[in-house]
């Protein structure tokens, strides 16, 4: 997506990461990076930094990072602050903008033929549109787990 920040997002938050990747933002996680290499990744590629270290966004200004220092402890409202203190306005979610949730890679529409042996045969009798990942090959589609994400999300923008 066009103009939206790039993130750099600390260990203890995996499960926003993979949120705002399905909203389509470039957002660069692992588990085990450190505050150092996180601070030399955001200022080198230009990301924000998303985090709940006080010290981590004390260190971030230091060295003119911009961050967002998460103070709310539930999904929604960190949700909330991060659109807040970005300047996002409201989520939305198009398949066709995601970025894979387990890698960051972008994803490319696939048809259904090609991956008919590595998908439940239930989905596969089910939907129509699958999408994969140019990088880890993680196939996707719009599921259960899609439309409990349109929940939270319009819980979210009413409160933006």
């Amino acid at each position: 997506m066009l103009n939206q920040p790039r993130f750099i997002i600390d260990s203890m938050l995996g499960t926003i990461a993979k949120k705002l990747r399905i909203l389509g933002f470039d957002c660069r996680y692992s588990a085990a990076i450190d505050d150092e290499d996180i601070l030399l990744a955001a200022k080198k590629e230009n990301r924000v930094i998303i985090t709940k270290d006080h010290q981590l966004a004390v260190n971030a200004i230091k060295h003119d990072i911009m961050s967002v220092e998460l103070i709310t402890h539930n999904e929604k409202d960190q949700m909330i602050e991060i659109a807040e203190r970005q300047s996002l306005g409201k989520y939305k979610f198009d398949a066709n903008n995601s970025r894979c949730s387990m890698c960051n890679g972008n994803l490319d529409t696939i048809e259904k033929e090609k991956i008919a042996d590595k998908i439940p045969l239930k989905t596969s009798q089910n939907t129509e549109r699958f999408w994969v990942c140019v990088d880890c090959e993680h196939i996707y589609w719009v599921g259960t787990h899609i439309r409990n994400l349109e929940t939270l999300i319009a819980e979210i923008n009413e409160k933006l």
